[in-house]
């Protein structure tokens, strides 16, 4: 919820291909064995005939949504049968359901993100005093990646039209927000252009979530302009790190926390069938930011940290 940092990485992450037909949903096999389950298990209005399990009414899986899954499976097993390639359905792999999570691995290191962020974000609030210059820009960084990353696990346990927006919605907050907190950094002593970067961030997050929330959603268009935020914002702190690399000791910290998120991108280009029907390249993506955001909240608390030092001396 980071640099190109959070940009590239969390976008390639959070973004969801969009496809409305796959090999898989296309076939006749599927389709024939939807039109079975729906007259057997379901009413006209696709509700349950019988009673569902308990795990599936509390994540509010409708009787279409688990004809959709059951067929998915016997449609996988026909392909294997045939022995064809295994298939995805509406643009993503299958996964193994647990307690309704449709993604539970990418729903568990969702929230493990989610508890770094949480528990470094404490560390920065016991670290730093109130009156820091860059204190209330990286709390709300923080607070705009814990609200992404719990989004980015309600998305991955049901994915519905809803929770794909907000974890569209997030993701472009998380990687605009860093981008933000980057240009603060270093306008930190003019006003105006404090003032001004101010402006552009909020014109830019009203613009494009405006979009996002427009019913229409241009799914080629928002993962271009995330990346381009994301490529923005690893020039401008790679050129930071340049510049202040030999008096800031701990500006490597940022110019590591990129290379290594440009590495763990690698995971998005990967794409694979899910091991154990689990694990995917997005999911092992998601396991990979872990690590990755403590060494970004290590930059961070040892700036504000070198900041309060050069406030002492005034």
């Amino acid at each position: 919820m980071s640099n190109l940092f959070y940009g590239l990485i969390i976008i390639l992450g959070f973004t969801v291909f969009n496809a409305e037909c796959s090999n898989g949903d296309r076939s006749t096999y599927y389709r024939e064995c939807l039109r079975k389950c729906y007259t057997i298990n379901c009413t006209t209005d696709m509700s349950f005939k019988e009673s569902a399990p308990l795990d599936l009414r509390l994540l509010l899986w409708t009787c279409d949504d688990n004809c959709r899954y059951i067929c998915m499976w016997k449609t996988v097993d026909y392909f294997a049968s045939q022995g064809w390639n295994i298939p995805q359905f509406y643009g993503k792999w299958p996964f193994a359901r647990m307690l309704g999570l449709q993604e539970p691995a990418s729903v568990i290191f969702s929230i493990l993100n989610f508890q770094v962020h949480y528990t470094m974000y404490k560390k920065f609030k016991q670290a730093i005093r109130p009156s820091n210059p860059m204190k209330l820009a990286w709390s709300y960084f923080s607070i705009v990646c814990m609200n992404g990353w719990i989004w980015s696990t309600v998305f991955h346990a049901r994915d519905k039209t809803f929770t794909e927006v907000m974890d569209y919605s997030c993701a472009f907050a998380m990687v605009l927000t860093f981008l933000y907190c980057v240009m603060l950094r270093i306008a930190l002593e003019n006003y105006r252009a404090v003032i001004f970067v101010t402006c552009g961030y909020l014109t830019v997050l009203y613009t494009h979530l405006s979009h996002l929330w427009s019913g229409k959603i241009n799914y080629g268009y928002n993962m271009k302009f995330n990346l381009a935020l994301g490529l923005l914002t690893f020039l401008v702190t790679m050129a930071w790190w340049y510049r202040n690399r030999k008096e800031l000791e701990h500006a490597s910290l940022i110019a590591w926390f990129n290379i290594g998120t440009v590495l763990v991108t690698l995971l998005e280009v990967a794409d694979f069938p899910p091991i154990l029907w689990t694990l995917d390249a997005h999911s092992l993506w998601h396991a990979s930011t872990v690590p990755l955001a403590i060494l970004l909240y290590r930059f961070i608390i040892q700036d504000c940290k070198h900041l309060q030092k050069l406030a002492e001396k005034i």
